[in-house]
């Protein structure tokens, strides 16, 4: 579903949603898995895809969480950290993003290979600082922390992000908001944002809307990544919009968990109506097939909206982005401002 059409390629973009554990080319897969003797079910390219690509709609959330775990194996050391993100960069760029937040989980990620964190950083701080001069773009590092990792796992995060606070923009909480509430890790996260550092959180991607309610009144998000549940309640939706919350969707990837039933019921556009500050990412582009440019094909195409609408769902996330603000407005009045 990877979509160049000039219609949406030669569009400049802001993506403030992205996975660098989901943004691994197959053929790096299999380069690591030769280079570091891993097993893979395959090591031909097209049949490697059939393992580590959801092409139809899984069953939920979960089961397509399970496809990680042959990425989560390729990750084997800081330069191979650094090159995952050299090429998310590269992708990123043959789409015209030129605004780019990427958020990572390290604990998840680098646990796997038992990794340095700070070499890890240190490879991510090359492979950005490369790209921002080669492609002329601004980029934003997100610290992930991973619910099903544990409450501990969040502290550690935290403190690591607060430790290498002038690398990150935010911290993220994802994984199942159903076995893991916000509640307990709401210290963690409230530290954070006291140590000046954004929160977003995912919240309402396969969870009723009450969730979004309940993360907003336990740590005031900045962002919800997803959040798109609450179209089922318009006092979330309220609520969302009197906070001025801006919520970071991921139309494909929500159909593929099953988080809605079909791409044509998907409520990106119902939410856009009613004033929701919507925005338009592609989550975990390598798993899922897709890209900042098929996301929009299918707001324009499936979900009927204009490309008006689509230039504010950018200029939405131009302005929610946690990028610094001198950064991003010189990228913005270079790019975007005509």
């Amino acid at each position: 579903m990877k979509n160049f059409d000039p219609h949406y390629n030669d569009m400049p973009k802001t993506e403030l949603h992205v996975h660098l554990e989901g943004a691994i080319r197959t053929q790096t897969i299999l380069d690591v898995a030769r280079q570091h003797n891993l097993s893979l079910p395959t090591y031909d390219l097209a049949e490697l895809n059939k393992y580590v690509k959801v092409y139809e709609q899984m069953q939920s959330l979960d089961a397509v969480l399970e496809a990680f775990g042959i990425f989560q194996q390729s990750i084997t050391s800081p330069e191979i950290v650094e090159r995952i993100a050299w090429e998310l960069f590269e992708d990123a760029a043959r789409q015209n993003i030129k605004l780019f937040e990427v958020r990572f989980s390290p604990d998840w990620a680098f646990h796997g290979h038992n990794l340095d964190w700070d070499a890890c950083l240190d490879g991510l701080l090359r492979a950005k600082e490369r790209a921002e001069r080669e492609f002329d773009m601004a980029i934003g590092y997100i610290a992930i922390t991973s619910r099903g990792m544990g409450v501990d796992s969040c502290t550690r995060t935290v403190d690591w992000a607060i430790r290498h606070r002038g690398h990150f923009v935010a911290v993220d909480l994802a994984d199942s908001e159903t076995k893991y509430p916000i509640r307990d890790f709401a210290r963690p996260i409230l530290k954070a944002r006291e140590a000046g550092l954004k929160v977003t959180i995912h919240s309402g991607e396969d969870t009723p809307a009450a969730f979004v309610v309940d993360t907003i009144h336990t740590v005031n998000p900045d962002r919800i990544g997803h959040g798109i549940h609450i179209i089922e309640d318009p006092r979330a939706v309220d609520l969302v919009r009197e906070r001025g919350i801006t919520l970071e969707v991921n139309p494909w990837s929500n159909y593929l968990t099953s988080a809605v039933p079909t791409i044509e019921a998907h409520p990106l556009k119902q939410l856009f109506d009613l004033g929701v500050r919507v925005t338009i990412n592609s989550d975990d582009p390598e798993v899922l097939e897709t890209n900042v440019n098929n996301e929009y094909r299918i707001a324009h195409e499936i979900l009927g909206m204009s490309l008006e609408d689509i230039a504010a769902c950018n200029r939405y996330a131009f302005e929610a982005s946690f990028i610094p603000e001198a950064q991003k407005q010189r990228i913005w009045d270079k790019y975007f401002s005509a």
